[in-house]
């Protein structure tokens, strides 16, 4: 296999468990403010289940709706810091760059779909405090605003990721680098992420592990505007690492066969 296709497979794979990852995190903090309030949750794979949601007061039900993209926020924060204080590039921090973009994208574009989506997170919280339209809306196109802020903001990070000058020797090459590094991990990913998603529960959950990858298109399309770049000089991103592998597949049996059924909390 040549080192741009280790490359593509490996940011791959990194992106699934980041989202996977992501998925878990953001809900389990939704059950564990759901336990904390007396919801009985059972946590599941990408759905949180309440056996006492109904007898809960509605500031209970708003604080386990805003729960989970509030640690969404503080994960995409978080791990973005750690992130910038890396130096040294390697598949790690290429990790790590997925996981800061896909919290931060959760909860941006929660608020985003909020006006629209009221079985979401944000479109529950909207819905159960009466906020005003007009104010939905403002919510909305400023969470639009800071997202495609950090899409545009995304190119550089995931160009320094390549080791070889002639991938960024000219405009064509950085947009293919970034098309390898960035648009096949998330097309690819989202649909194993559906495939992990099924049966289907809530449609949003479908079609979520697509949409939020849309965002991509811009750091994507944006390589080609990116100039005096410096190769990075790790060359493991183009090498097998079949440790990320088998992290990858129990990743894909834990949340599979172990998380989907459900844990009672």
């Amino acid at each position: 296999m040549k080192e741009k296709q280790k490359i593509i497979l490996n940011s791959t794979i990194l992106y699934v468990i980041a989202f996977l990852l992501t998925t878990i995190i953001h809900e389990f903090g939704h059950a564990i403010i759901g336990l904390i309030n007396g919801g009985e949750p059972i946590l599941h794979h990408n759905y949180v289940e309440y056996l006492n949601i109904d007898n809960l007061r509605i500031s209970q039900k708003i604080t386990i709706s805003l729960a989970g993209p509030v640690l969404s926020l503080i994960q995409g924060i978080l791990i973005g810091l750690i992130f910038i204080k890396i130096q040294k590039q390697s598949l790690f921090k290429l990790f790590l760059l997925w996981l800061s973009v896909l919290g931060l994208s959760n909860f941006f574009g929660y608020l985003m779909t909020g006006p629209i989506f009221q079985k979401g997170d944000i479109g529950k919280v909207f819905f159960l405090t009466n906020t005003p339209l007009i104010l939905q809306i403002i919510i909305a196109v400023i969470g639009t605003a800071i997202l495609f802020y950090i899409a545009y903001k995304l190119t550089l990070p995931f160009l320094e990721f390549c080791n070889k000058k002639e991938c960024i020797s000219d405009a064509k090459l950085r947009e293919n680098f970034a098309f390898g590094i960035i648009i096949i991990p998330w097309i690819a990913g989202a649909i194993i992420v559906t495939i992990l998603y099924l049966p289907v529960i809530a449609i949003v959950s479908i079609i979520y592990p697509i949409t939020s990858g849309m965002i991509f298109i811009f750091p994507w399309k944006n390589a080609k505007r990116i100039t005096n770049l410096k190769i990075s000089k790790v060359n493991n991103i183009g090498e097998y690492s079949f440790g990320l592998y088998l992290i990858f597949i129990i990743s894909l049996v834990v949340f599979k066969y172990i998380l989907a059924p459900g844990i009672i909390l």
